[in-house]
């Protein structure tokens, strides 16, 4: 008898295509030193932004930086034209507000930059939204991207509002640019000045002159070795304050233009 072998044919192993690794989300960190305001797209750029500052918007000058990253990759994005502004609503009207933005393409730090001249909180009043504008030099795109924004009143208050009857009524906005840290000694001092031609237009005021005197309510003195600030550059009014003692200090000034005062009802306080 003959035994019967059966062999059956061996399994061949189905070759598969590998899936595509998933891409990791970008999760970009917040610079050391800054809160994030927020994060929207720029749409028809392909471009993701990420707003940040050094504190929670506010009444007053506040500086913004914006990190820029590719939507799809999340890739971050060095080389590109930055423009924004921001608008308040306040249903019945809109506005604008002074703003500066830092026309570099490729900033060293890899942040574009604007500052704003926020002159009213939102909430009840109204809505702020930052309006921005990115030509991405990766891909050549180009879009808008929008962003509502919380402000809020400062305290103590950071800038300051008038109408100047004695200057064909302009009305100017004010703003003292807090500086880093006050500290017993000699301090920087910033203030930027701008005025309103319309809901949109508020150019800075370069033509004039402040003088300024730091006191100390609760003790009943001033300080010596101040220096009254100067215009720079843009509106920016630059000078010193020495301050010679922890506290509160008020910082009163008197502006003035063609020799003529203006006002001497603007003071910004400070405590050390």
């Amino acid at each position: 008898a003959y035994a019967l072998l059966l062999i059956s044919p061996a399994c061949k192993k189905e070759e598969t295509t590998p899936p595509a690794p998933t891409p990791t989300p970008t999760t970009p960190t917040t610079p050391e030193g800054m809160v994030k305001i927020g994060e929207t797209y720029i749409l028809g750029a392909k471009t993701k932004a990420y707003v940040y500052a050094y504190q929670n918007l506010f009444v007053g000058y506040n500086k913004l930086f914006v990190a820029m990253y590719d939507s799809a990759s999340g890739t971050r994005i060095l080389n590109g034209h930055f423009d924004a502004e921001a608008e308040m609503d306040m249903g019945s009207m809109k506005h604008g507000c002074p703003v500066e933005v830092n026309p570099e393409s490729n900033p060293a730090d890899k942040l574009f930059k604007a500052n704003f001249v926020f002159i009213m909180p939102g909430g009840m009043m109204g809505t702020w939204k930052l309006h921005m504008h990115f030509h991405n030099h990766s891909n050549d795109l180009e879009g808008e991207g929008e962003l509502a924004i919380n402000v809020v009143e400062a305290n103590p208050v950071r800038m300051r509002t008038t109408v100047l009857a004695a200057d064909s009524n302009a009305k100017i906005f004010v703003s003292f640019v807090l500086p880093e840290k006050g500290k017993v000694g000699l301090n920087d001092a910033e203030f930027t000045i701008h005025h309103k031609v319309g809901n949109y237009d508020f150019p800075a005021t370069e033509d004039y002159t402040i003088e300024m005197e730091p006191t100390m309510p609760s003790m009943g003195h001033g300080s010596p070795n101040n220096v009254n600030p100067v215009h720079d550059a843009y509106g920016h009014y630059k000078g010193k304050l020495n301050f010679t003692m922890t506290g509160l200090w008020r910082i009163q000034l008197k502006l003035y233009k063609g020799g003529n005062l203006l006002t001497d009802q603007i003071f910004f306080d400070i405590t050390l």
